[in-house]
């Protein structure tokens, strides 16, 4: 869960890096915002998943929600990494 919670930081630090750049600035918001409400979501699929067998429509939902999750971590990560080379 730590790491859940550091991948949360990173589009946070890079908008504070990106201070003053407002479009840039806007995209991290946006993707700190929809990693935090996927977490939000796949948390409950989690602590469900080795209770649950089969796909059923949740599931894939449920699925939907970790893919969407994922890619905005990634995201996250990648705005970091660019708002710190802009600082180099």
């Amino acid at each position: 869960m730590i790491v859940a919670y550091l991948l949360l930081a990173a589009p946070v630090v890079a908008a504070l890096l990106f201070w003053g750049a407002w479009g840039w600035v806007a995209a991290t918001v946006v993707v700190a915002a929809v990693e935090y409400a996927s977490l939000r979501r796949s948390e409950r699929f989690s602590a469900r998943v080795w209770r649950t067998v089969g796909m059923t429509r949740r599931g894939r939902r449920e699925r939907g929600i970790e893919i969407i999750y994922v890619v905005s971590a990634v995201s996250g990560v990648a705005l970091l990494i660019g708002s710190l080379l802009r600082i180099v």
